[in-house]
């Protein structure tokens, strides 16, 4: 019971990451964000590190669920596509801040 309930956590901060990551970017395609603007991208920044640990708990569920072949085995496998892309890119976000920290003038 506890171990549903933790995944049912990972889930919701893992689609809550997903979702402050893609309406901001939606939004400034079709208004052209400058300056100030982009600060509707800090809440994804501050949710990075639960949200990459929720999606790497989440991403690992998904993974079992299409090992079972049940009939939903589908709709896991996409899930375990956009966990997986949204790890690469909490990684690339990580590698990036380093560096920039690391080879800041």
């Amino acid at each position: 019971m506890l171990r549903k309930i933790g995944l049912g956590i990972a889930y919701f901060v893992a689609m809550l990451y997903l979702a402050s990551i893609v309406l901001p970017a939606i939004y400034c395609l079709h208004h052209g964000c400058r300056g100030p603007e982009l600060d509707a991208f800090m809440p994804a920044f501050m949710l990075t590190p639960a949200g990459g640990i929720a999606t790497a708990f989440a991403l690992r569920n998904a993974v079992q669920q299409t090992r079972k072949e049940k009939a939903s085995a589908a709709f896991f496998w996409v899930l375990a596509l956009i966990f997986g892309l949204m790890l690469v890119g909490v990684v690339g976000l990580g590698a990036y801040v380093i560096l920039g920290t690391v080879f800041h003038r």
